[in-house]
């Protein structure tokens, strides 16, 4: 909840931002999350920012019939004119031009965009300019996933207060969509149409014996044959978005195991786990507009066996025919500083260049490592709801260019308020029914109220 007193302190550090008000930038978009005496209120970039009154209240939604005669939309969110011509006015929404309400008021130049659009007699204009090149998709905006503000907002139902501000913020925070149940293949359509332009994050947890067939977790596709169906398919929906841009984090804890667990379970299914590792960068490698990460667990479990990681990781890309990896993802679910897990990249980056494997980025999940309470984890190993943990930093691409330049990117993986784990029920964990692991919780994957209220209270920084 939004509200005036809190605005009233926050003024105070605010400077001069827009023609909406005197201390807040104007919306891009018209959703609105609170209204107060002066007016409609929204949130963007993690913070509040001020309805564009003119841009969204009243007025004629529609645009020209010119325009939406050739199979183009009025634009939803925008008032921003990029071209006018005898059709009408011109916007650009998700990569798309569409046409300007009658609302919006008149032309006004602005800076154009790279697009192509047809145009009435049928010729081919292409503006110049503006979209992102860099390799590194984290460096373009990031798509905020609707389960995950679904999943919040049945905890803002139950808050009040400044906890409830806080929530409304943090509902728009990037985090991974987990494709990890047999239906997750269904829904990548409206993750990648709902993100238009903006960096799709996925992380694949599918593989045949997940986590070695562990009860928290336990689940996954029935034999290899499945795994390539599964892969396959979600393969050919994204070849259905050529202009997306996507990141897909392979296999969390896959690695992990494979290094570390001697379990009658684990090492019945190894080579199996490989040959699927290997099948899913030889497939999501070679698609131009995704970049995938192979998870490599965390420092606190493998730094001490880079040299067996290195060898492994390798041993994956040797069989991933012309799949291009185009780094390793760590921390997943987990709670290691990002000063720590830096340390492992730094570690793991020289075992892998020793083997002829050079120029990998890594990627750190920092949904849950903002509290520190690195070594009480590091300690007890509790990784199921470990208490105390708190939200950490938001994701961003390339956050230290100069101290860490390995690193591609904060993200949040793990979707913090989802349970790791439940000690009740036939999917029942003992791990989860520690002393430092917060009770109560439904089974993995189910999201978690009183976990979440946790680590927004924990938050750092704070939102």
């Amino acid at each position: 909840m939004k509200f005036s007193t809190v605005l009233t302190a926050l003024f105070a550090t605010k400077a001069l931002a827009s023609e909406c008000h005197w201390q807040y930038p104007c919306c891009k978009g018209c959703t609105v999350e609170y209204t107060d005496g002066e007016g409609n209120w929204g949130v963007e970039n993690y913070d509040w920012c001020k309805i564009n009154e003119r841009q969204c209240s009243g007025g004629d939604s529609s645009c020209s019939s010119r325009i939406t005669s050739q199979g183009y939309k009025c634009c939803r969110n925008t008032c921003t004119v990029y071209y006018n011509d005898d059709d009408g006015d011109w916007g650009v929404e998700d990569g798309d031009w569409c046409g300007i309400p009658s609302k919006c008021g008149g032309y006004q130049p602005q800076p154009q965009p790279t697009t192509t659009r047809r145009t009435t007699t049928t010729t081919t204009r292409t503006t110049q300019a503006a979209r992102p090149t860099s390799d590194n998709f984290f460096e373009n905006e990031l798509y905020s996933n609707y389960k995950f503000q679904g999943e919040v907002d049945t905890s803002i139902s139950k808050l009040s207060g400044n906890l409830r501000q806080k929530a409304e913020k943090v509902k728009y925070v990037p985090t991974a969509a987990w494709l990890a149940w047999s239906g997750a293949p269904d829904e990548v359509p409206r993750y990648l149409q709902e993100a238009g332009s903006k960096t799709a994050v996925f992380v694949l947890y599918m593989i045949p014996t997940r986590d070695c067939g562990a009860n928290a977790s336990v689940g996954g596709s029935g034999s290899f044959n499945q795994y390539k169906g599964y892969v396959d398919k979600i393969y050919n929906t994204i070849n259905q978005y050529p202009n997306s841009r996507v990141v897909m984090i392979i296999e969390p804890d896959t690695i992990g195991n494979l290094v570390t667990a001697n379990n009658d379970n684990c090492r019945n299914v190894r080579d199996l786990h490989k040959q699927c590792l290997s099948y899913a960068i030889s497939k999501f490698g070679t698609q131009s507009n995704v970049r995938v990460y192979l998870d490599a667990a965390h420092g606190a479990w493998l730094n001490q066996f880079a040299d067996r990681t290195a060898q492994i990781i390798k041993e994956v890309l040797n069989n991933a025919g012309n799949g291009k990896l185009r780094g390793i993802s760590t921390n997943v679910s987990n709670y290691q500083s990002i000063q720590s897990e830096y340390r492992y990249h730094q570690n793991l980056n020289r075992a892998l260049e020793n083997l002829g494997v050079r120029g990998l980025k890594y990627i750190v999940d920092t949904s849950r490592n903002g509290a520190n309470v690195e070594g009480a984890f590091n300690a007890s190993g509790t990784w199921c709801n470990f208490k105390g943990a708190g939200l950490g930093e938001r994701p961003k691409g390339n956050p230290n260019p100069s101290s860490m330049p390995l690193l591609d990117a904060y993200m949040w993986i793990k979707t913090p308020g989802e349970a790791d784990g439940s000690s009740q029920g036939s999917r029942a964990d003992p791990v989860c029914g520690r002393g430092d692991s917060l009770q109560g919780a439904p089974d993995a994957g189910s999201w978690f109220h009183d976990y979440f209220v946790m680590l927004l209270n924990n938050a750092n920084p704070s939102f």
